[in-house]
């Protein structure tokens, strides 16, 4: 059963995804980043006031009918060959991985491998970090869905669990995925954050991450909520700011006098399902 099997392999990355992390390297603390308090706790707390308020404020912002109303044969093919029957299991399977699994599991991750490298504080800093990419990359989204105006396939396709539903403040924000975006972002920004750390458990949080993250974007096609070419525009968006906002913003601070630094190391790690290239 195609369901049975989604949700089997997303509870194995969740498995992954509590592995007890390790310190960067013996004997020395998380590598520090560049961040300012007042500037970074003042940007965070306004991205995610946004993010939220555009959410509350839906019924006002969202189209009042669909600007882009058609599909295209590329999505219209992965919808009929990946939508479930249960459409409802998947909505709540990717609900529960954005919203509670992958933020949880990688909180756990950044404050213990923190701790384990003598610092827990640091930890605090990596989540904030992650938080600011997260949610410029959901401002970003809510600002494209709503002026974009794509009809969600279940409504397209008229794939209604009753047949007198009302219109929805929801049914026209299909493009781009806003779970894939998220779940991309947080991947991705956890990644980065702790390969500049230099924690040792890093490639695992790239790959258990992604994996959980594109798992969230199938779930969402399965789920009938939205088309495929959503969820790649979400993945790729998501992971540009996952990527990108903690290397630009938050890169590592340079060493100082007397210490070490000045060249690039590149170190390779074998993966399950390839190699993860550091530097």
């Amino acid at each position: 059963m195609p369901a049975a099997r989604a949700l089997r392999a997303l509870a194995l990355c969740a498995a992954v995804a509590v592995v007890p992390p390790a310190p960067a390297r013996a004997g020395e603390g998380p590598a520090p980043l560049r961040w300012e308090p007042r500037r970074d706790l003042a940007v965070t707390a306004a991205a995610v006031a946004a993010w939220v308020g555009s959410e509350l404020a839906k019924e006002r912002l969202a189209p009042s009918s669909c600007r882009f109303c058609g599909t295209n044969a590329l999505d219209a093919d992965a919808r009929y060959a990946l939508v479930w029957s249960n459409d409802a299991r998947a909505r709540r399977g990717s609900d529960v991985v954005v919203f509670g699994l992958l933020p949880g599991a990688i909180a756990a991750h950044q404050l213990l491998a923190a701790r384990a490298g003598g610092d827990v504080q640091e930890g605090l800093v990596d989540l904030l970090v992650i938080v600011q990419a997260t949610a410029l990359a959901a401002d970003l989204n809510q600002l494209v869905k709503f002026s974009v105006g794509r009809q969600r396939p279940f409504v397209h396709y008229g794939n209604y669990a009753t047949a007198d539903r009302a219109p929805d403040a929801d049914d026209d924000v299909s493009f781009y995925s806003g779970h894939t975006s998220l779940a991309f972002a947080l991947a991705s920004a956890a990644g980065t954050v702790s390969s500049l750390r230099g924690y040792r458990t890093a490639p695992w949080v790239w790959a258990t991450g992604l994996a959980l993250a594109a798992g969230t974007g199938y779930l969402r096609i399965a789920a009938d909520k939205h088309y495929l070419t959503d969820v790649l525009t979400g993945a790729v968006v998501g992971t540009a700011f996952g990527v990108g906002l903690p290397r630009l913003l938050h890169g590592r601070e340079k060493p100082g006098a007397g210490e070490r630094g000045g060249g690039v190391a590149v170190t390779f790690v074998p993966l399950p399902l390839g190699v993860h290239v550091a530097f």
